[in-house]
């Protein structure tokens, strides 16, 4: 009897975040810096698609201009077809805890964060009431996307800094902190084979193996639909380092001046049209030209 009442008092298992959250109905386009900027643009095309008649919002709160940051991408998408264009303009936390501009989200189809400094739209941002709209807004079924900083703070986790060698060293500073949380066990890093920066994904997976980390190269994004598929648009590559079958890393055993190993994992390199499922982790390929020739929708 002793031994039922115990069983029956035994807590169930609680299940992760990730279990436990339904994935979201909306889309991401996340843009690893210096996208093209002009009517040719097949990433910035893609995004004002998105907007299909409605309200594309740009959040510059990541720039340290946001003025001329604004006055860039309005021309852009201006010049793509998009006619209601309107700056969610963010100086600081306690102007949107006072006034949340919450109006601007009605009829909205897109909201596109600027680069410039990803700890400026957590600090300025995360946890507001205007956050959480965002957030909603994206779950119900709209679009967010973000480019360089405004890229990697969609995820989770951030990569915030860290050095860019082409070896990793176990002491190497990597300054990693809690982003958006629009995508799930994803860590992403841009401007990614630019800044030389694998060996310090690399270094991040090894750290949290649950993690999945990509990179992405400037002028590259990867649109992620319902946050069970991802597919690679643009002129560079997407690096996808998987460690979850990592069978050994010695960044919890060696000394900190020591290069990192890490054994069994898994790299993808995916071009445009190539898609990747985030349930399986597994890459399927397509022609990039059927992106360009509209037979394969990004």
């Amino acid at each position: 009897m002793g031994l039922k009442a115990k069983r029956q008092g035994t807590s169930a298992r609680i299940a992760s975040p990730s279990e436990a959250r339904t994935p979201s109905r909306g889309r991401l386009v996340i843009i690893g810096g210096h996208e093209q900027r002009d009517a040719e643009s097949i990433i910035l095309q893609q995004v004002a698609k998105q907007a299909d008649g409605g309200r594309l919002l740009v959040c510059t709160v990541a720039s340290d201009e946001p003025e001329a940051m604004w006055e860039e991408y309005r021309d852009a998408f201006g010049k793509l077809g998009v006619r209601r264009i309107a700056h969610l303009d963010i100086a600081g936390r306690e102007e949107i805890l006072a006034r949340p501009p919450d109006a601007l989200l009605k009829d909205a189809r897109v909201v596109f964060f600027t680069g410039g400094g990803q700890l400026k739209i957590t600090t300025r941002f995360a946890g507001t009431v205007l956050c959480s709209a965002v957030e909603r807004f994206y779950r119900n079924g709209g679009t967010v996307a973000g480019t360089s900083a405004g890229a990697s703070v969609l995820a989770d986790t951030m990569l915030v800094s860290g050095e860019a060698e082409s070896s990793h060293r176990i002491a190497t500073n990597l300054l990693m902190a809690p982003g958006l949380g629009f995508i799930r066990d994803v860590l992403i890093d841009q401007h990614f084979a630019e800044r030389g920066r694998i060996g310090r994904l690399l270094g991040a997976v090894a750290q949290n193996p649950r993690l999945l980390g990509l990179g992405i190269d400037e002028d590259t994004a990867v649109i992620v639909t319902r946050e069970r598929t991802i597919s690679v648009l643009g002129s560079g590559a997407v690096y996808v380092a998987d460690a979850r079958e990592v069978t050994y890393t010695n960044v919890a055993e060696e000394s900190p001046e020591r290069t990192l190993s890490i054994f069994d994992v898994r790299l993808h390199v995916l071009s445009q049209g190539d898609e990747f499922s985030l349930e399986t982790r597994r890459p399927t390929h397509h022609f990039a030209s059927a992106v360009e020739n509209g037979r394969l929708q990004a």
